[in-house]
């Protein structure tokens, strides 16, 4: 297993994720992408999610690559990337062989 770095933080998601939750994550990916070198978005506990959460995953990634940070969602279920891959996007994710 690898350690996780000083400077890396995971936010961990869990459940049916949608627009009531929008502005609560979207402090936490904010929080995170100024107080850390990368930011894991641990996608493995979400049962459902709606595209404002995708959306929100997509800014935060472009914010952070606008500071010259690194985002990246990990654990993505099946059944997610399926949504996403039928909205013909890409999460910015990182594999279990890279983290």
């Amino acid at each position: 297993m690898a350690r996780k770095k000083s400077s890396d933080s995971t936010v961990i998601l869990e459940g049916s994720i949608g627009i009531e939750q929008a502005e609560s994550i979207k402090k936490q990916f904010i929080d995170s992408i100024n107080s850390n070198k990368t930011t894991l978005v641990d996608l493995s506990k979400v049962t459902d999610i709606d595209t404002s959460i995708i959306q929100l995953i997509f800014s935060a990634s472009n914010e952070a690559i606008s500071q010259n940070k690194e985002f990246f969602v990990i654990n993505v279920t099946e059944d997610i990337n399926n949504l996403i891959s039928l909205m013909s996007l890409n999460l910015p994710e990182k594999t279990s062989e890279e983290q």
